[in-house]
């Protein structure tokens, strides 16, 4: 590894403390280096963020699969699919505090292991109620990896790629449902039949164990990994964090001798550790994020994440109905019927019911044990474009700001030109572009650790998710009752809201101020 002009200048700048050169934890960061070490905790934490997508979000292919061997009604498909969302809400607050005071990789091994657990278990699930239980346990222990692996990597990697490094991990949200569609169209082919200890064994069950085993692999992979240094650090473990920094430069490919930092300081301070989950803890965690002077930028941070989140998965949850539905009524429909007219309840006899948690779409379904292909293909379509445009995108990770604005404001004009159109297909393409909102996840992720002290990224991250989550539940709940009966209006509220967003985005910092 070779160590050019820049690092020479951090080099000569740590400050002399008791005869020992100390030096910030960025500039110690910079030295180390990229390399081996970076690229490899991005492939752990990204196989991480994969396994947490398809354990929340597969769900809902697994659902349709058992709906004829575990005898589901509608409303037992609701209760169902709504178990990831309700694990999420009850833990995220948790898995924040714990992320903060007990560190990153032990949050993650942890909760991982324990979710690998719990969804393998699922796959022998003798009732509905049995497995929604098991997916509760999954989806809320798993929870952990959207706020443990972005503060662990943005903190183990230099300033000059982290929001790249974000942007990246986000892409894997975006491949999850490409994987999980292949996995239950080859599965859901296979016809057999094994009775085990008084269970049924058909396809569902292993398509549930396939989907279960990243979430396995990913905490497989974290053991080669270290903690987080700056974590350590931030707790008083100022040795171990020189330790593991001085690891990350041998891995990297320089000479442990030849690493120049032997102490390290946090510019913006230590925080001592808290001991025991208790109330008060918690609210110790919790309290600073909504006083001055953090106050407007959580305020801020929270209301983008609830406008993209509720503008995105509200529809994202639901579009394998949305593929069904429009590909059906398409084949059976006028040319000339615009994308609302085919998504409409007259063109597809359908009633929507509401049940005490979630609202339902009720068709005349044939209860199968296969995925329509169909469904597949846009599937995965959707999210292979959307894994390679974030990929795009995280080349010009420099501007979160302009790229928020940017991809909020021409998603919004893509909602209002939807029905707009008067023309199906057109309607499907600006929906697609309107979907880009999920874009910009990743960017809102990467000012949640540049914006904040290392005692509260990962309790500042965490209770965004919750945001996120909650916005989603009500939020597919709303669309679904409303589409059918009032598409366009439902769009253009979304744009209405979108357009907020930017709004909003407008007050970030400007790109020049934001590390990364």
């Amino acid at each position: 590894m070779t160590t050019d002009k820049k690092d020479k200048d951090i080099e000569m700048s740590g400050r002399i403390e008791n005869n020992v050169k100390c030096y910030s934890y960025e500039d110690a960061l910079d030295m180390t280096g990229h390399g081996k070490y970076n690229k490899g905790l991005l492939f752990a934490c990204f196989m991480l963020i994969i396994a947490m997508g398809i354990d929340i979000y597969g769900l809902g292919i697994i659902v349709t699969v058992a709906t004829c061997d575990l005898g589901l009604n509608f409303q037992q498909i609701g209760i169902l699919s709504s178990m990831p969302f309700a694990g999420i809400i009850v833990m995220s607050y948790p898995w924040g505090y714990l992320s903060d005071t007990r560190g990153r990789k032990l949050v993650l091994m942890w909760s991982m292991t324990g979710s690998f657990i719990c969804a393998a278990i699922s796959s022998l699930a003798p009732t509905w109620q049995v497995l929604a239980a098991l997916r509760f346990l999954s989806s809320a222990l798993s929870s952990a990896a959207e706020s443990a692996t972005y503060a662990l990597l943005g903190e183990c990697c230099s300033s000059k790629y982290r929001t790249r490094y974000m942007l990246i991990m986000t892409s894997a949200l975006m491949l999850t449902p490409t994987l999980y569609y292949v996995w239950a169209y080859l599965i859901t082919k296979l016809n057999f039949t094994i009775y085990i200890m008084g269970i049924v064994y058909r396809p569902w069950r292993l398509l549930t164990l396939v989907m279960a085993l990243p979430l396995g692999i990913g905490a497989l992979l974290l053991w080669y990994f270290s903690e987080s240094p700056k974590f350590l650090a931030n707790v008083g473990r100022t040795d171990e964090a020189v330790a593991i920094l001085k690891r990350m430069y041998v891995i990297n490919g320089g000479e442990s001798e030849k690493y120049p930092v032997e102490k390290i300081y946090l510019e913006e301070g230590s925080k001592d550790h808290v001991d025991g989950l208790t109330l008060r803890s918690l609210w110790e965690q919790i309290a600073p994020l909504f006083k001055p002077p953090l106050l407007k930028r959580t305020l801020l941070l929270y209301y983008l994440t609830f406008v993209v989140y509720i503008a995105n998965n509200s529809f994202a949850i639901i579009l394998p109905t949305i593929f069904n539905v429009f590909f059906t009524s398409y084949a059976s429909q006028e040319s000339s019927s615009s994308f609302c007219e085919l998504l409409s309840d007259e063109a597809n006899n359908v009633t929507i019911t509401d049940s005490s948690n979630t609202t339902i779409i009720q068709q005349e379904l044939d209860c199968k044990d296969s995925i329509s292909d169909n469904t597949i293909f846009a599937g995965c379509a959707h999210g292979l474009s959307f894994f390679v445009l974030n990929a795009l995108i995280s080349q010009c990770a420099k501007k979160p700001k302009v790229l928020t604005i940017t991809i909020l404001v021409i998603a919004a004009v893509a909602a209002i030109l939807i029905d707009l159109t008067g023309e199906a297909i057109s309607g499907l393409l600006f929906f697609y572009i309107f979907l880009t909102t999920a874009m910009v996840f990743g960017l809102v992720s990467s000012y949640f650790v540049t914006l904040y002290p290392t005692s509260y990224r990962g309790m500042v991250a965490c209770l965004g998710m919750m945001v996120a989550r909650l916005s989603a539940f009500g939020g597919t709940n709303l669309v679904s009752a409303l589409v059918g009966r009032a598409c366009g209006a439902t769009l253009y509220a979304a744009a209405a809201l979108v357009i907020s967003g930017a709004v909003a985005a407008w007050f970030l910092p400007p790109d020049s101020d934001a590390k990364g």
